[in-house]
């Protein structure tokens, strides 16, 4: 297939409107009027992803405002609280969406208008149209891989492994908070049956590639199910029950996170579906299967959750040194060990003594994804020996989250029929785990129930305790927290094989609690 790989002239800078004397959040732009605009052509309003800004639609040789520049659109560009620094959840960032959304509109003459989103960009938009009234001005949404089910690396960012790295770079916000999976199966359960949802069509795209070694993306490729784009899973990016399929990738051509916003990528599979139509007259219009076979259907649908991972992590201030055991047979084992200092040093240190280095370098890429201001310390170890590893790691007031991914092992699929937990109808939290080919039994280590809280200091509520039946299943039911919220329960399950070798994996379970109206705060 060939892809079409387009040139565009610069644009004239966008000249702003600054509605927010205190900062940028609220701020919005307008684009030039190109010299041949077209007026019957919708008005394009870019709305940014998380922990980014406008610039992202405009810095750069190859970006979304040229290209519609030069296609005779007019243009617009938000400011989310996100450009402040901390993001904002979809609450704080639809409301104020929503009242640029009438701004723009009212600027270009009342003119309907044509939404693009990058990532988290898409929720806020959905949130703006349903919740805060902007569903009236916008008839066309073009989601650009939104994580309409969340992300299991916002998952992490809470777990017993990784919440002190998180912490220490910043990584824990509203927005990150609100992209756990089961606030997300929540929000999705509340919202997509709304009616107002019936007035917008919105196009879903997803990416399947990175941006390669030592990329902010790379990593990211051993938490998220399935296929993904290095922040996004294809499922969660094309998982908005009345949403339609647009496009996976650029042709032939893998594309990370932040490659889905190039132009030159996917600009010609976006600006064909670029409309004025008004969808105000049809009911429910995108919920048939021939119209998007590939979205899941009902906002509460829950998906295995398969892990080759193992993961570590703690507090670094002087020496320490954790292990963790691997089975015999394994084709490869890639260890990525970060940390938020560059100055602290790591090693993994195998059952016969040899001593493995990282190769070490800050994350490349687009610095809005989760951990990358970390320091990545990467090993790649060929048919790793069988027997418990050591890693040691030195530095001064840092932190550590270790994932290693194994090809060729063991999995552990986790099992459950919900992810979110009223106190009053569903007075037990419950899940089970399956090491997938193994039939040995196993000892299930640390494994902790855990508040996420949204800017850090997690609390740590106490032990769960997992045992193992007649099928050699792990099984668990624990008390529904009463105090509403997105909890953890993060453990290691040390099994034991046929051949009696010892193997870690890691496992992390992330479900919400609502109040007694079902509403998360």
């Amino acid at each position: 297939m060939v892809v079409p790989q387009a040139a565009f002239a610069a644009a004239p800078a966008p000249a702003l409107h600054d509605d927010n004397g205190y900062g940028k959040f609220g701020d919005w732009y307008t684009g030039a009027v190109p010299p041949n605009v077209d007026n019957s052509k919708p008005v394009i309003l870019f709305v940014q992803g998380l922990h980014s800004d406008y610039t992202t639609w405009y810095n750069g040789g190859d970006n979304y405002y040229d290209a519609a520049y030069n296609a005779g659109y007019r243009t617009a560009f938000v400011q989310l609280k996100d450009a402040d620094g901390g993001g904002g959840d979809m609450w704080t960032n639809g409301a104020a969406l929503a009242d640029v959304i009438r701004k723009v509109s009212s600027y270009y003459g009342g003119s309907k208008i044509n939404v693009i989103a990058h990532s988290k960009g898409g929720i806020d938009t959905q949130t703006a149209l349903v919740y805060y009234g902007a569903y009236p001005y916008v008839n066309v949404v073009h989601q650009l891989s939104t994580p309409n089910r969340g992300s299991e690396l916002a998952d992490l960012s809470y777990g017993s492994w990784t919440w002190w790295i998180g912490w220490i770079m910043g990584q824990q916000d509203d927005a990150v908070y609100s992209l756990q999976t089961s606030y997300m199966n929540n929000f999705r359960g509340w919202t997509d049956g709304a009616t107002e949802n019936n007035y917008t069509r919105t196009y879903m795209s997803a990416g399947t590639g990175d941006d390669g070694w030592f990329s902010a993306y790379w990593y990211a490729h051993a938490v998220l199910p399935g296929s993904d784009d290095g922040a996004v899973s294809t499922y969660s990016a094309l998982g908005l029950p009345n949403g339609v399929y647009s496009f996976t990738d650029n042709g032939s051509q893998r594309l990370s996170h932040t490659q889905m916003t190039y132009a030159s990528k996917t600009w010609w599979q976006v600006k064909p579906k670029l409309g004025t139509t008004s969808f105000a007259a049809l009911t429910n219009p995108m919920l048939s299967a021939s119209a998007n076979k590939t979205s899941l259907e009902g906002g509460s649908a829950v998906l295995p959750e398969l892990s080759s991972n193992i993961m570590l992590g703690g507090l670094i201030d002087g020496a320490t040194t954790n292990t963790f055991s691997l089975e015999s047979g394994l084709k490869t084992a890639t260890v990525d060990i970060m940390t938020a200092s560059t100055d602290s040093n790591v090693s993994l240190i195998s059952p016969s003594g040899k001593v493995y280095n990282a190769s070490k370098a800050q994350a490349q890429g687009d610095t809005a994804a989760l951990f990358a201001k970390a320091s990545h310390n990467v090993i790649k170890i060929d048919k790793p020996e069988k027997g418990n590893w050591t890693l040691q790691a030195e530095g001064s007031q840092d932190a550590y989250f270790m994932l290693a991914q194994v090809e060729g092992g063991t999995q552990a699929k986790v099992t459950t029929t919900k992810k979110v937990h009223n106190p009053v109808k569903d007075p037990t939290v419950s899940f089970d785990v399956n090491l997938q080919g193994v039939k040995a039994k196993g000892l299930v280590k640390n494994a902790k129930l855990i508040k996420a809280n949204q800017n850090g200091h997690n609390a740590m509520l106490g032990d769960i305790s997992l045992k193992q039946d007649s099928t050699g299943t792990y099984k668990t039911a624990f008390a529904t927290p009463t105090e509403p919220g997105v909890y953890n329960v993060s453990f290691d399950i040390t099994g034991i094989n046929e051949q009696g070798e010892e193997f870690t994996r890691s496992v992390n379970y992330n479900f919400a609690v609502t109040d007694a109206k079902g509403e998360l705060k």
